[in-house]
């Protein structure tokens, strides 16, 4: 789902490893460490090595082949985990990354911004944001997405969770400043890196597939997933073949 950043919340924090670069699968950093301090940071573009200003607010942690950098500032804090490349000692990529709003609301002055939900049965079945400006205020429904799940909190809280490419994105809300309306209290990226254990993720949400597998391993039905969430059965060519890798994996 594309969400829009409250305006109480826009621009919080902006840094040169925001999540744009993260999803850059080319992109590493380089840290200078000295004495277990962080005293310098290097973004790597293929051959290009470009220096990355430290903010005044950060502060890191240094680990066994990792690095944490935390951001604070005023309306919220950043944290950034950074972890050593598999193959290449002096590099590292951006794992995970998280912002927590310091004061999340759905007002400022006379305008508000903000998330509401229907809940029924306690799942989400539909999202809509609200704007207004003064005395004008408009509403439009946002689509869930084809990979976007919700979780009801028995706070009242809610939180999403959204799979695309090889990054998994974790946004919570909560109500505040409105009636009705949820605010962004917090955001998350997780990315999975080549050459990890796992399989490096690339999800597409409108290219999905449901396979029947047997007690074997063996593919013995496959079904295209359309854009309403029906299916439509795919037979395959005879140049063609399917294997379960493992669970969870097909081939």
């Amino acid at each position: 789902m594309g969400k829009s950043n409250q305006f109480s919340n826009s621009d919080i924090l902006k840094f040169d490893h925001g999540a744009g670069y993260a999803c850059d699968t080319t992109s590493a950093y380089k840290f200078t460490v000295s004495n277990g301090v962080v005293t310098a940071e290097q973004r790597v573009i293929g051959s290009h090595t470009v220096t990355v200003t430290i903010p005044t607010t950060a502060s890191f942690t240094v680990g066994t082949g990792t690095i944490t950098e935390t951001i604070t500032t005023t309306k919220g804090t950043e944290t950034l985990q950074f972890a050593v490349d598999a193959t290449d000692a002096t590099l590292y990529h951006l794992i995970a990354e998280k912002t927590v709003i310091t004061n999340p609301t759905t007002v400022n002055g006379s305008n508000t911004f903000g998330y509401a939900f229907t809940v029924a049965n306690g799942a989400v079945t539909a999202v809509s944001v609200t704007d207004t400006h003064g005395s004008k205020t408009s509403s439009h429904a946002l689509t869930i997405g084809a990979t976007t799940s919700y979780s009801v909190a028995t706070d009242g809280t809610i939180t999403e969770t959204t799979i695309a490419g090889h990054a998994i994105e974790t946004t919570t809300y909560a109500k505040s400043g409105t009636a009705g309306l949820y605010a962004i209290t917090s955001e998350a990226h997780s990315f999975i890196q080549s050459g990890s254990a796992t399989t490096l993720l690339d999800v597409e949400p409108r290219d999905r597939a449901k396979f029947s597998i047997d007690s074997s391993g063996a593919v013995t039905a496959i079904s295209k997933v359309l854009s309403d969430g029906s299916t439509a059965v795919i037979t395959p060519g005879s140049g063609t073949t399917y294997s379960q890798l493992a669970a969870g994996y097909v081939l």
